[in-house]
């Protein structure tokens, strides 16, 4: 992985970690499905004259359309609606510690299905710390929400099914999708994303306004530019350039981003055993992204 994918990291662990703090506040004021629906809807219709200004008219092509719905269905949709509606049962920060397991299962995956990208020793310890750490956390019932006993269990299943999604998607993109254009492919993602979501929204969703406050639009706004629209863009432009291992580091920065806002913003709590189950993940992703470099063997007579 070259260090020109740092700035790439850094950029999309902010937009991620500040959305999902906007994104909890959010759902406070909005029906979940509706957020999700409308950040979507708005991140697609201040999309579409990009794509229009590139190429002066919207994709025909079958084969980036396929794809790319494919790619919405499964890398915008599912993890997007997932880890919204995790949000409900516990904090910020907790949710964030969470999304740090993607590594595990990108790097697990890419071993059987990226040829560039195989499992060393240290990546398997790594796995294995990272894993450990994620149970930790799931069994104590750690929600990071003050005044909360045990956490509802629903929250880590629901993230745990969009992190499966993520990296399913995270496979197709660098198998199926390297030669496709960005643009293109994040227009047509949002777009799928955002009519899946209006759909599941009209049948599960309250349209009611009334108690949405300033503070509530401004975290819908935040969370379809920000988070829907730049983060998935930026996501897409690292997958297809830099590889999954890049798209992993991604894990490091966003539990510190969202637990440092949830506190300041939320009033969320930081316990030691967050602190704890950080350390082992974390340590857990060092050792699958750290490079073991060998000496070389220098010829006898030389």
């Amino acid at each position: 992985m070259h260090t020109k994918a740092f700035p790439y990291i850094g950029l999309l662990s902010l937009f991620w970690g500040t959305n999902i703090v906007a994104s909890r506040f959010g759902i406070g004021e909005f029906n979940p499905y509706l957020f999700i629906a409308l950040r979507l809807t708005i991140a697609m219709l201040f999309f579409a004259p990009v794509v229009l200004w590139k190429n002066g008219r919207f994709p025909t092509n079958p084969e980036l359309w396929r794809k790319a719905v494919l790619s919405g269905i499964i890398g915008v949709s599912i993890p997007m609606t997932t880890f919204i509606l995790s949000l409900q049962y516990q904090s910020s920060g907790m949710a964030s510690i969470f999304v740090t397991t993607s590594p595990v299962q990108i790097v697990l995956a890419a071993h059987f299905f990226l040829p560039d990208e195989k499992l060393t020793r240290n990546k398997a310890l790594g796995v294995t710390l990272a894993l450990v750490g994620a149970l930790f956390l799931a069994l104590r019932g750690e929600s990071g929400l003050a005044g909360v006993g045990r956490a509802n269990p629903l929250g880590f299943l629901l993230v745990t099914t969009g992190l499966l999604a993520e990296t399913v998607n995270t496979m197709y993109v660098r198998r199926h999708m390297t030669h496709l254009d960005p643009i293109e492919v994040t227009g047509i993602r949002l777009a799928v994303g955002a009519l899946i979501l209006i759909t599941v929204a009209f049948f599960l969703g309250d349209f009611s306004f009334a108690h949405v406050t300033v503070a509530g639009y401004f975290s819908l706004a935040y969370a379809a530019l920000i988070g829907a629209l730049a983060g998935q863009f930026t996501a897409f432009y690292i997958q297809r350039r830099f590889g999954a291992t890049a798209f992993a580091l991604t894990s490091y920065l966003i539990p510190v981003v969202a637990t440092v806002f949830g506190v300041l913003l939320l009033g969320e709590i930081v316990t030691w055993a967050m602190l704890v189950g950080v350390l082992l993940i974390g340590g857990g992703i060092y050792l699958i992204n750290r490079r073991v470099y060998e000496p070389q063997m220098v010829p006898v007579g030389d």
